[in-house]
């Protein structure tokens, strides 16, 4: 039985849940979860929330089958679909960002890998963003090689994003066109070129309990710097367009969890904003500290004024959070 008196300092201290303890956690009663993510949060945290901002590089005709996805080719979902955007759009986008206070721009692309000469223009826009504006540069722009990531990071990258999405075991219910090893080799290989890793996962796609512990506790092997949760937002034209929404609590719970399995890992509300809209200043309870703000790539999201407010209303402190997770 997992003592809950000790388990907040013992985490902070170093200790490393089990599989069993796990799985353990996450069914103990909310209460208890909460007082307990909220210590761990606070010790490695303190109060701060950092805003981080995605910009829609290219979108739709995405090769992958990914079932959540609006963007792959294989569903009808009546996307707008676009070819990759210029220097000056992605430098106006960060532009308008930084003004605004967010902390991070990543720019994201469908697809599994882009051809070199859009990586050329990306290269340009990292260089232009962080000579001239403030706002740190990640990047979601898929199997890339190791070569890819070394001429990034002299561009300017200091993020790559990659989500495992799922567990190892569910993974292949999700995605039949590419492996969650060959994603765990490019964290592998950004990590290897400097690169920090924002890697995490979309709760509500039909995983167990068991799921999610599973991929905590691959990102923890990997220690990724950042960890999105994304909160399915059902798609019509995917094949889970008819998923029921996460309840709130197993919300909570997830968020928990990760806290104690990954306690120097910034946790970030990603996709799926409005669907935990009228509750998400709780989840800062549960062990979040960090939101993307504003529109997502194809759904909406919450504006950045929104979200600076809900952060002061709730006494936290609108920050950006320098990586802990990887300096063990």
């Amino acid at each position: 039985m997992i003592d809950f008196n000790t388990l907040a300092d013992r985490i902070i201290d170093g200790y490393e849940l089990s599989r069993e303890e796990a799985l353990e956690l996450y069914n103990a009663p909310l209460e208890q979860l909460k007082e307990s993510a909220s210590k761990i949060t606070s010790h490695f945290f303190k109060e701060a929330i950092e805003l981080c901002c995605i910009s829609n590089g290219k979108c739709g005709k995405c090769s992958e089958d990914c079932k959540f996805c609006s963007q792959s080719r294989y569903y009808n979902t009546e996307i707008e679909k676009s070819v990759l955007k210029s220097v000056d759009q992605f430098f106006e986008e960060a532009k308008y960002n930084d003004k605004r206070g967010v902390h991070r721009f990543s720019i994201v692309t469908a697809g599994v890998r882009l051809a070199k000469n859009e990586l050329k223009v990306i290269s340009e826009a990292y260089k232009k963003i962080t000579s001239e504006l403030k706002i740190s540069c990640c990047g979601s722009l898929g199997l890339l090689d190791y070569d890819d990531f070394v001429m990034l990071k002299q561009s300017g990258l200091k993020r790559y994003h990659n989500n495992l999405e799922t567990s190892p075991n569910f993974f292949k219910e999700i995605c039949t066109t590419h492996t969650i090893k060959q994603k765990e080799d490019v964290i592998a290989m950004a990590k290897k070129a400097g690169l920090e890793i924002c890697s995490g996962c979309i709760i509500g796609m039909g995983e167990s309990d068991l799921d999610r512990v599973d991929i905590a506790l691959e990102l923890r092997k990997l220690k990724v710097d950042s960890a999105p949760i994304n909160v399915l937002n059902p798609i019509k034209g995917t094949p889970l367009q008819d998923r029921e929404t996460v309840h709130p609590d197993e919300v909570r719970r997830t968020i928990a969890m990760f806290r104690h399995i990954l306690p120097k890992t910034v946790l970030r509300l990603a996709g799926g904003r409005l669907l935990i809209q009228k509750y998400f200043t709780d989840l800062y309870n549960y062990g979040i500290n960090a939101e993307i703000t504003g529109d997502m790539l194809t759904t909406a999201g919450l504006t950045v004024a929104d979200d600076i407010s809900a952060a002061i209303s709730s006494s936290k402190v609108v920050s950006k959070i320098e990586p802990i997770a990887s300096e063990n």
